[in-house]
């Protein structure tokens, strides 16, 4: 369990909203509990999407074909051939390239864009509950 452990995306999300908790009950003042109330609740959204991600996201939707496709892909070329020197993958052109680079892109970029979308809807969540 501890090896692939990384691969759980909720193992990120509880162990901050561990942190957050007990910030709370460590709170000296109530602006301090207050952001961890804030705190706790964005996490615990983000919890809810990604359990509901799981439940709603089949191993057949595009989101899953595209990221496991990619993921055989970069295993092939980076364990296969590279380390365990089992194999050569030959050159498959600048589309396929393009299309390796870009759905990556999309994990990276997309994490960022949910990250900044949780600040500003957490920044406009506090100023509503003055």
């Amino acid at each position: 369990m501890g090896l692939f452990s990384w691969l759980n995306p909720l193992n990120a999300i509880t162990g901050a909203l561990t942190d957050a908790y007990k910030r709370k009950l460590e709170a000296d003042t109530d602006k301090t509990r207050i952001a961890a109330d804030v705190e706790i609740s964005n996490l615990e959204a983000k919890r809810d999407v990604v359990l509901q991600a799981a439940v709603s996201d089949r191993w057949w939707s595009p989101r899953n074909i595209m990221g496991l496709s990619v993921a055989a892909y970069v295993f092939k070329i980076i364990v296969w051939d590279s380390v365990l020197r089992l194999g050569v993958t030959p050159y498959p052109g600048q589309q396929v390239t393009f299309i390796v680079m870009t759905v990556i892109g999309f994990y990276f970029v997309s994490k960022g864009a949910e990250t900044i979308a949780n600040t500003i809807a957490s920044a406009i969540k506090s100023r509503s509950g003055r």
